[in-house]
């Protein structure tokens, strides 16, 4: 049986949302950051080659590149070529509070994006990436007529699968638009235990938030040819505030001989609700960019986004969150793009620095992240397919106040593959 181009986007849909029900359910690294809000989160999370010039999304668009941050970049795909995007990571964190430090480690599935044209002037993508992460553990201990103990745990986190249309409007003008879909679960415990005392009732509070909605984001990009092959361009990113509907299971018990042992058995049930309505103000975001390019040789960008996170509410609560901004400054650079006789010429050689502040503002302390990144595109000869590699050494948090610093490094290991779906065979 033969394969026409709606059988072959099918058949990847429906591997797109395989993944979506399935590898995302493994969390994120933990860090005690992703206690608040909806947790850490990767809110425009790009490919790997974006990744490595510092996360600049913003005015970047190109024939063979899949940029879900601004849905008005697909105008720009090549009308007779289907897109395929995929990536792994990997990232090691060493945590530092008080003098004391701790390492930890993680690999997952990063993101999978792929494209395809509807029309000369109407291009299409489908993709799936995570959204937040909820994964923490931590325990203050109390000395009060009895020494006890209380212990915060969370998981899970928001996957976000999305549907984006970019529009060519005029030559030089295009506007997309992209419909979010996000999905998963929020699982918050709380331990109140008297560790030295057998015969005393433990207590212990789960909260289970079920999310179920959409979200929609907007773009425009604009660009301008100027002399000798060099062009400007300039893009603009908007995502809508919303008010989510998510679910509420809660869940209070006692329990008895002991706090995290095969011994703990529940004692009796002080409260269980499922299904309870809790709403979720999410805030608006505005982003801007510009770059300035030269043909196929080399590329330089800069980018600001800012997020309204102090109108943020769940259940009416603001969570004691911030503003968040960010800039990003990054590049790429391809010695010969066609070059036959010196492979490593025609690599493309990327590098970039990001800085944020994110939403977290812990007794007063605003919580910044910074990174340094840079990475390879290394094609693959005779073959329309290139392997992307981006590496980030950062830090995030502070030591002040007794909190936390994570200092952290990254590798994203991307496969971005094209194909020629959409010409006709002259011959047989």
């Amino acid at each position: 049986m033969k394969f026409n181009k709606l059988h072959k986007i099918a058949f990847l849909t429906t591997i797109l949302f395989a993944v979506a029900s399935g590898v995302f359910a493994q969390s994120d690294i933990s860090t005690p950051y992703s206690r608040f809000g909806l947790g850490t989160l990767s809110k425009n999370k790009v490919n790997t080659a974006l990744q490595a010039m510092g996360g600049i999304s913003n005015a970047v668009d190109g024939s063979y590149l899949l940029n879900n941050a601004n849905p008005a970049s697909y105008a720009e795909m090549d009308s007779l070529t289907f897109l395929f995007d995929a990536g792994f990571y990997a990232k090691t964190v060493t945590y530092k509070s008080a003098g004391i430090s701790e390492k930890g480690s993680n690999a997952s599935f990063d993101y999978f994006d792929l494209g395809f044209s509807v029309a000369k002037w109407w291009k299409m993508g489908l993709g799936v990436t995570p959204y937040s992460n909820r994964q923490y553990s931590s325990t203050a201990n109390f000395d009060y007529i009895y020494p006890y103990s209380i212990d915060y745990e969370g998981s899970g986190g928001l996957n976000k699968v999305y549907w984006a249309n970019g529009f060519k409007i005029f030559e030089d003008l295009s506007f997309g638009v992209k419909m979010n879909y996000l999905f998963g679960n929020i699982v918050d415990e709380t331990t109140l235990y008297f560790p030295d005392y057998v015969y005393f009732h433990n207590e212990r509070r789960t909260n289970n938030l079920r999310f179920s909605d959409l979200s929609f984001d907007m773009g425009l990009i604009y660009k301008k040819k100027l002399r000798n092959d060099y062009q400007i361009t300039l893009g603009l990113t908007y995502s809508l505030p919303a008010k989510f509907k998510a679910h509420q299971d809660v869940y209070i018990r006692t329990m008895f001989k002991g706090y995290n042992s095969n011994s703990e058995t529940a004692r009796d049930t002080i409260l269980y609700k499922t299904g309870e309505r809790v709403d979720v103000d999410y805030p608006q975001s505005i982003g801007g960019g510009v770059t300035l390019r030269k043909g196929d040789r080399w590329l330089f960008g800069f980018d600001f986004n800012w997020s309204n996170w102090e109108a943020f509410r769940m259940d009416g609560q603001n969570d004691s969150l911030q503003n968040a901004w960010n800039i990003a400054i990054g590049g790429s650079f391809t010695p010969y793009h066609t070059n036959i006789s010196n492979y490593f010429r025609t690599v493309t050689y990327r590098a970039g620095f990001h800085y944020d502040q994110t939403f977290f503002n812990i007794y007063g302390e605003s919580i910044s992240k910074y990174g340094v990144t840079f990475g390879f595109g290394f094609p693959i000869p005779r073959a329309m397919t290139s392997v992307n590699i981006a590496f980030e050494i950062g830090k995030m948090g502070t030591t002040q106040k007794n909190l936390v610093e994570e200092s952290y490094f990254n590798i994203s290991l991307g496969v971005s593959i094209r194909d020629r779906w959409f010409v006709k065979r002259r011959y047989k």
